[in-house]
């Protein structure tokens, strides 16, 4: 039987593990999804339309000068609406192969609510190593992190393109480490995903960390914004490596999409719903914030032309005051997870994403449009 210790754990590294979410899941509670095809494929056919892999257009101060992707097969993958529920995380599972090795820890308790309104029970664990387990209160949600490297590897890797410290792109997505490749890691990670009961398709990003860059990207400040020396890593070394994963889910051949913690719209890898970093020790730091299961029970339906979302989106820019100008650079065919649609049970729908750059004086900043693809109606999260 594991045993409990006492010992002081600083409020900031709970502040740094708390997760976004603030629901969670008791399988009693989690409606059944219908588990027969009910789609008549035929009448939902989409042959009639097609998309350009590029569209190029004016439309007043909006320039379309876009990529339109589309990555499944819309004749094989017809577009569909469904239903979506949270995948249920096994924290026994998740204990046994994350923490189990720790015969010492304190462990946290706390009563809040799930996705479905119903009072559950989270917990977290900490070795005295300040090693960390937690899951809930949503059902998919859990967070794992080892303390020993872990706050050096976020002080050198900054993945938010909105920080003014972002340095990811400094770090090669296709370059192997030395202690393990790419693929061998993420199969670590992958494993593990299945085996807590969140197994889905995937499509992700790996960032090959070296210790060279993270030696020189590495960056403390103390709470009045000055360098902290105290706080910079002894010795770098080439043991410090890993690849640190951004991982989407993929639901018919197209990715699926849903608000990140019911805040952060914007497509990107800070954004995506699992994130993990392994290195030659093995799983050092793996989140799941969200991750789904799609009903079998779903509805064919057929898409708009690509004019008519052009149209919206212009419609949106056109009528906004002042002198910017807007530049859509590409627009893509998601699923959209609704999750303002539902307690515990989601709308889910596909929709085009459309991305671009405002310009006004000297000033760029990145926009993004989310339009209903069946409707042609904008989407605001």
């Amino acid at each position: 039987m594991k045993k409990k210790s006492s010992f002081v754990i600083a409020t900031i590294f709970f502040a740094f593990l708390t997760g976004c979410g603030n629901k969670e899941n008791i399988k009693d509670n989690v409606q059944d999804f219908e588990t027969t095809e009910t789609m008549d494929v035929k009448e939902a056919s989409s042959d009639d339309i097609s998309f350009p892999a590029r569209y190029e257009n004016t439309i007043e101060n909006v320039k379309f000068n876009m990529d339109i992707i589309v990555d499944a097969d819309l004749t094989e993958e017809v577009p569909v609406i469904a239903k979506a529920q949270m995948k249920k995380v096994d924290a026994g599972q998740a204990f046994d192969l994350l923490f189990g090795n720790n015969d010492t820890y304190e462990t946290y308790e706390y009563e809040e609510n799930d996705e479905y309104g119903k009072k559950v029970k989270t917990g977290t664990y900490v070795s005295p190593e300040e090693t960390t387990l937690s899951y809930g209160p949503v059902s998919s949600q859990m967070t794992y992190m080892k303390r020993m490297l872990m706050p050096y590897i976020r002080s050198a890797f900054v993945l938010d393109d909105e920080d003014e410290r972002y340095n990811a792109d400094l770090y090669s997505k296709e370059k192997q480490l030395t202690f393990m490749d790419r693929e061998e890691a993420f199969r670590t990670v992958s494993d593990v995903l299945t085996k807590i009961n969140t197994k889905f398709e995937y499509d992700y990003t790996g960032y090959a960390l070296d210790y060279a860059t993270m030696q020189s990207q590495e960056y403390h400040e103390d709470i009045d914004g000055n360098i902290d020396n105290a706080q910079y890593k002894e010795k770098w070394s080439v043991s410090d490596e890993g690849y640190y994963f951004c991982i989407n889910e993929i639901y018919r051949g197209l990715p699926l999409y849903h608000v990140y913690c019911e805040i952060f719209s914007d497509i990107k890898d800070a954004n995506a719903p699992v994130q993990a970093f392994v290195s030659q020790n093995g799983i050092e730091y793996l989140d799941i914030e969200k991750v789904f299961d799609i009903s079998e029970e779903k509805i064919g339906v057929q898409l708009l032309p690509i004019d008519a979302i052009v149209e919206t989106a212009a419609n949106k820019y056109t009528q906004i005051l002042g002198s910017s100008t807007y530049e859509m650079t590409n627009a893509e065919l998601y699923y959209y997870v609704d999750l303002s649609s539902g307690m515990g049970v989601y709308d889910v729908k596909p929709v085009w994403i459309m991305k671009g750059i405002e310009e006004s004086g000297e000033k760029q900043q990145a926009i993004q449009v989310i339009i209903d693809a069946q409707t042609a109606k904008e989407i605001i999260p």
